[in-house]
């Protein structure tokens, strides 16, 4: 993936479509840059923010993944400025990293509700390694079970940087609400009978 120096006002690059951002890493001095707005979908899409990819400036390749990236509070699909963490080999990798859930189905089966209170977790791992979400089998869990991030099984090579203790699930009773019946109004004959009664 090539990107450009920013060189032009934020104003001046917001206004062509591109997204302003940062390359910083340990071994080099931070570089303003600028990347189309849909090529950093793209990046996002593929590797989301805990996957390590090439970018090359000018004639210089840097290994980076996305450490931030603000979008728009009203249109989430307009990115407003990013950052790229250039690491090297031997370094790790500080992220948030998505965890999906298996066995859903088998829970809400029995009548019971999944209700998820954190579907991340922090992690930190070797730069290079693969990683885009970490699979977390619930479906053993009954009524009332708890699922905390210290009985998330982490991959191998992966080590946690969260609070153990964390409530990651948590197997509810699945309330049926009953809606009030409304009352059939008076019949319109019945009251129109009435009046002409009382006028006679």
């Amino acid at each position: 993936m090539k990107i450009e120096k920013r060189t032009e006002t934020l104003k001046q690059v917001r206004s062509a479509n591109k997204v302003p951002g940062v390359l910083y890493g340990r071994t080099i001095q931070p570089i303003s840059i600028q990347l189309d707005e849909k090529e950093l979908g793209d990046l996002l899409n593929k590797y989301g923010r805990t996957q390590t990819f090439n970018v090359k400036i000018e004639k210089e390749s840097h290994q980076v993944y996305i450490k931030d990236i603000q979008r728009d509070i009203i249109n989430k699909n307009h990115f407003l400025c990013f950052d790229f963490l250039k690491v090297e080999s031997g370094d790790t990798i500080s992220a948030k990293v998505p965890l999906h859930f298996i066995g859903k189905t088998v829970i809400q089966d029995n009548g019971y509700l999944v209700q998820v209170v954190d579907d991340a977790i922090e992690v930190e791992y070797p730069a290079g390694k693969k990683i885009s979400h970490i699979e977390v089998d619930i479906s053993h869990l009954s009524l009332h079970d708890v699922l905390h991030i210290k009985d998330v099984k982490l991959p191998v090579g992966i080590k946690l940087n969260d609070d153990e203790n964390k409530v990651v699930v948590h197997i509810a009773e699945r309330k049926h609400i009953i809606e009030p019946v409304e009352e059939e109004p008076a019949s319109t004959e019945i009251i129109e009978e009435a009046e002409s009664t009382t006028e006679e």
